[in-house]
């Protein structure tokens, strides 16, 4: 056997051991994804959005879909994906949270191999692991609603997308029929994701993509896509008073955009310079997109539209709708910090690399300890229910000042459940919604007057909008005493007051004011 087939056969053999660490890569990023939004997954507590996904997983399928027709519609093919999960594992904090912890894990990996197809592995493995570290994915990777798995949809379009417009690819109908889908799926787990279209529309434009058919294949999948998504677009319109609590965005809410995407004030700066140095080093592809022609417009057209749309129309910009904007600013920020590591000699580019990732990572920490707080959400309902756990006897009636208040309780049932709701005329699931219906204030005097001690709870929602209907039901409780305040507590996003009676109901009895 010659020397030379000999090499050739060593080359081929080693081929393997090569590429296997590169195929391997996206697990590190996905590794480190679930394992920051598992840290402290428990520590914040439920809120009144994951409330309602408690409330509705808790429910079977048909009273689920009773509610779809006057209310969260938008949030219904999120309740339905996690109906069976909770019916699995349960509404307790980790096991609805996991699931966004598993789809930040995926979103990194994939944000991974989106870098590396486009600009190469090293760029890849930094997008990924910034991805991985980022504050808004483990705020969003350890909450029970939908945003990280929004996340996760708009990279695997993107991937798709990206092979797709490929020169080599022999067959990319299929790519862009999984497009379409991906698309689909985002947009149904939240209508936003649908601005994705145009920022590949701009993305394809730039790339001046001269692939014989792309302009055929991309506008036939985004309008099939649309297409699938218009009905559940129209009638989740109809739905819209859901978002009329939103702002009109002003410029500060530009400045906190920016801080929202990159995760902290100090890290504004540093951030875009490297997605700047990014954009600028990617402007040229390997054989299809150029990773800044993705990751640009991705990053900059949904959160432009929402916000115009919101100064031009109904408010309908908050910053976690643009959450999946989030993997275009990684990807951009890693392949800045992969040409970093790539000036100068390998030990001189790596220690610079090294640098920047320290000053990156020393503003996020404070960060990521806030987010898992207890009280780091705007309603820390664990610790009402721990009050009612701590202080609560059999036989305690409860009162909430307003329907959206036992919606808050729906978060622990198992605190708030051994209480009697004495102003509740039909529970959430028959009255088919949130929040119950509630008996008139003069309704609820009777059961009062027969109760010894009478627990009281408010909300932020409440003192915002209280109502005549919320003063009248605070003030039958009061005069339906003589009552001592035996406890008062005030926990973020509420107020609980527990009344005892001490003597028999005297008509015209002067209320305990707290």
């Amino acid at each position: 056997m010659s020397l030379a087939t000999t090499e050739l056969r060593a080359r081929e053999a080693d081929r393997p051991r090569e590429a296997l660490p590169v195929r391997l890569m996206p697990l590190l990023p996905a590794v480190a994804a679930l394992a920051l939004s598992l840290a402290g997954i428990r520590g914040a507590s439920f809120w009144l959005d994951e409330s309602a996904t408690v409330s509705m997983t808790g429910r079977s399928t048909a009273d689920m879909l009773r509610v779809f027709d006057h209310l969260d519609l938008v949030h219904a093919p999120y309740y339905l994906i996690m109906r069976p999960w909770a019916a699995l594992f349960g509404t307790g904090e980790l096991a609805l949270r996991l699931p966004s912890a598993l789809a930040a894990g995926a979103a990194a990996a994939g944000v991974a191999v989106l870098g590396r197809r486009c600009h190469g592995p090293l760029a890849g493995l930094l997008a990924g692991l910034l991805y991985a570290g980022s504050v808004p994915v483990s705020r969003y990777g350890q909450e029970a609603r939908s945003y990280a798995m929004v996340a996760a949809a708009a990279v695997l379009a993107s991937y798709l997308l990206a092979r797709g417009v490929e020169k080599d690819v022999r067959r990319p109908w299929p790519w862009f029929c999984g497009y379409a889908l991906a698309i689909v799926l985002g947009g149904l787990l939240n209508l936003n994701a649908v601005l994705l279209l145009p920022a590949h529309g701009i993305t394809l434009a730039v790339a001046r993509s001269r692939r014989a058919g792309t302009w055929v294949r991309w506008p036939v999948a985004a309008g099939a896509a649309v297409a699938a998504l218009v009905p559940f677009g129209l009638a989740a319109r109809d739905q819209k008073v859901q978002v009329d609590w939103l702002p009109v965005p002003t410029w500060r809410t530009v400045r906190t955009l920016a801080e929202f995407l990159t995760g902290a004030p100090a890290l504004v700066p540093p951030v875009l310079a490297l997605a700047v140095a990014g954009a600028v080093a990617t402007r040229r592809g390997r054989g299809g997109l150029s990773l800044a022609a993705l990751a640009v417009p991705w990053l900059l057209v949904p959160p432009a539209v929402l916000l115009v749309a919101s100064l031009v129309t109904d408010p309908l910009f908050t910053f976690r709708y643009v959450l999946f904007c989030v993997p275009a600013l990684a990807l951009l920020a890693g392949a800045g910090l992969a040409r970093l590591a790539a000036l100068g000699r390998p030990a001189a580019g790596t220690a610079l690399a090294v640098a920047v990732v320290a000053v990156l990572a020393v503003p996020s920490v404070p960060e990521h300890r806030a987010i898992r707080r207890q009280d780091s959400r705007p309603d820390d309902l664990r610790a009402a229910a721990d009050i009612v756990r701590g202080h609560a006897r059999d036989g305690d009636a409860i009162v909430y000042l307003a329907g959206i208040v036992r919606w808050d309780a729906a978060a622990y049932p198992d605190a708030f459940g051994r209480l009697r709701d004495i102003g509740m005329a039909e529970d959430p699931v028959r009255a088919g919604n949130l929040k119950g219906r509630d008996l008139l204030p003069r309704e609820i005097r009777g059961a009062l007057i027969r109760s010894d001690r009478v627990w009281v709870m408010s909300s932020r929602s409440v003192v915002t909008r209280p109502g005549d209907v919320v003063w009248r039901r605070a003030r039958t409780v009061l005069v339906a005493g003589p009552w001592r305040v035996a406890g008062d507590w005030r926990f973020r996003g509420g107020v609980l007051t527990l009344y005892e009676r001490t003597g028999p109901f005297r008509p015209g009895s002067r209320p305990p004011w707290p």
